[in-house]
């Protein structure tokens, strides 16, 4: 058997700077409690955030679908794998977004690579935030397009100039070296929670003519009033070209998809390769994703908890002292810093009955590890309380 020595030494070196990862198995379905070995713990680490992942309607869905399509779908959508849920999906998507057309991959990573390996072309520029999601910098990698980076802050990494932010990303919009030039970014970004300046970038694309691109990853299903995102919170969604959002998080299924307008779909289906060269997502997934749009929709409630719970969290880890960086959003953020610290208080609050996953390096720069925790509509305020002592117990020793 060959050797693979190199990948052992490589692993060895993650394990001793605190940056080796290993899953931990789930042994119940994801809600606000969940039971791992045989233990119950308080979940403050899932993207779960308007607790549809085991909503009776939702699987409901899932299972008159099976019973009447089977599971799999069998094939690639072009070929014979394109069956009436995944339709009916991306017509509501499509309405939903006020778009003319919708198009589903089997996951949202997957989606990205689509939307940014076809549209954007040689001679073409892509200009990504810096702390966009992986999904959209490997995309931008990998596209035919050149790609440059800016951070929504004024100033950011050191630089003293108004060219770190904006102004970086101005100077390469009135750049006549390219053909077109495509604003990328995250509505809500995932490590830090933050918001990026939609009314700036729709400022900006209109000045140089350019296209916007937002992923309401994060925002879809809990922002916005019938839950599209922060560009309809803003009232900003006519002016995006194409929105990408996830199936995976609030809708509690899986999958990904792109809105926009029917040409843009038309070429995605026919020139895309994530979409031609994979087999279609299930049926049930497409059909539970129909009823979670559905759900969400009409989900002004679960959506003001979501936010009075994140609110409430982000008030009472800043009084304990907690760093919580700019967040703003259900997504909050404890900068610890140091790998090993961070592990370790991810450890005790385990232990504690709480779980709340440690994020290091290359998920976020050196030097910014921190506990991610993901609020749910469904916490309590108990749960949230008792995450707050677990913490002050920790911080005290």
């Amino acid at each position: 058997m060959t050797d693979f020595d190199f990948i052992k030494k490589e692993l060895a070196e993650l394990e001793q700077t605190d940056l080796f990862r290993a899953p931990v198995c789930i042994d119940s379905a994801c809600d606000t409690v969940i039971r791992i070995a045989n233990a119950e713990k308080t979940l403050f680490c899932s993207n779960n955030y308007l607790n549809l992942a085991g909503n009776p309607r939702i699987i409901a869905a899932a299972k008159e679908a099976m019973d009447k399509f089977g599971y799999g779908s069998a094939a690639s959508r072009l070929i014979s794998g394109t069956i009436k849920p995944h339709i009916e999906l991306e017509n509501a998507l499509a309405e939903m977004f006020n778009k003319e057309a919708a198009i589903v991959f089997p996951s949202g990573y997957m989606t990205n690579l689509a939307v940014l390996q076809t549209i954007p072309q040689k001679g073409d520029l892509i200009l990504l935030d810096k702390l966009d999601h992986a999904s959209i910098i490997d995309a931008a990698k990998g596209s035919d397009a050149e790609f440059r980076t800016y951070h929504r802050t004024q100033f950011a990494f050191g630089e003293t100039s108004p060219v770190g932010g904006f102004g970086r990303l101005e100077k390469f919009l009135s750049s006549e070296d390219f053909n077109r030039k495509f604003i990328v970014t995250e509505s809500v970004f995932s490590m830090d929670g933050d918001f990026a300046d939609l009314k700036k970038l729709v400022e900006l694309k209109k000045k140089y003519n350019a296209y916007l691109i937002i992923d309401e990853a994060h925002a879809f299903g809990c922002m916005g009033k019938t839950g599209t995102g922060l560009a309809e919170e803003l009232g900003l969604l006519n002016e995006i070209d194409i929105v990408i959002a996830t199936l995976s998080k609030s809708a509690g299924c899986s999958g990904g998809f792109a809105a926009g307008a029917q040409c843009v779909i038309d070429y995605l289906v026919n020139k895309a390769r994530p979409f031609i060269y994979t087999t279609a997502p299930s049926v049930a997934n497409s059909a539970a994703g129909l009823c979670a749009v559905e759900i969400i929709k009409n989900a002004q409630d679960k959506r003001k908890r979501l936010k009075e719970n994140s609110d409430y969290l982000r008030e009472k880890l800043k009084n304990l002292g907690l760093d919580t960086g700019a967040s703003t959003s259900h997504i909050i953020p404890i900068i610890i810093g140091d790998n090993k610290k961070t592990l370790e208080i991810s450890k005790k609050l385990f232990e504690k009955g709480f779980f709340v996953v440690a994020i290091r390096p290359p998920t976020v720069a050196p030097g910014t590890s921190r506990l991610r925790i993901s609020v749910q509509s469904d916490h309590t305020k108990e749960q949230i309380d008792g995450l707050i002592d677990a913490l002050r117990q920790i911080l005290n020793g």
